[in-house]
């Protein structure tokens, strides 16, 4: 009896788990994963414009971040272009009335529109600033990948 229900419970936390991460991923339709691949970003919030910001391993030892995607409520758009060649991106996301998406790994960002190329290394000028950016983990051999933040 005593594995039987252990067994449907963990069943049940699996089910549970991998629909809390479904609600991630964009449902088919105007938020679906960016066509010829990308990364990708959709605002489901209802805290006004949303401004994205991303990091990744450009080069070996050499990460970098850009920014800003700005999107309206309900909008979604695409930040890299292309064929994914990373599982792991960062991301900031930060909307106009304060609600912000932030981690524990620091990137340089600017207050403005930015590439850094050694954004891990190097934080100098005017508006710019340490963050803390979420880990995103698009999945083993990926080619896009469109995340909802709500």
């Amino acid at each position: 009896m005593n594995k039987v229900v252990t067994v449907l419970l963990g069943s049940a936390a699996i089910a549970i788990g991998l629909a809390g991460n479904l609600a991630f991923i964009s449902p088919p339709g105007p938020s679906a994963a960016p066509i010829g691949g990308g990364l990708g970003f959709c605002n489901r919030t209802n805290q006004g414009k949303l401004y994205v910001a991303i990091a990744y391993p450009a080069q070996e030892n050499q990460w970098k971040t850009q920014g800003w995607l700005q999107l309206n409520e309900g909008e979604c758009n695409t930040i890299i272009q292309g064929t994914l060649t990373n599982r792991y991106y960062y991301y900031l996301a930060e909307t106009d009335s304060g609600h912000s998406w932030k981690g524990t790994h620091k990137f340089c960002v600017s207050d403005t529109s930015f590439v850094f190329a050694e954004a891990d290394k190097e934080c100098q000028g005017t508006a710019v600033r340490w963050v803390g950016f979420r880990e995103l983990d698009t999945g083993k051999n990926v080619p896009n990948f469109m995340l909802n933040l709500e």
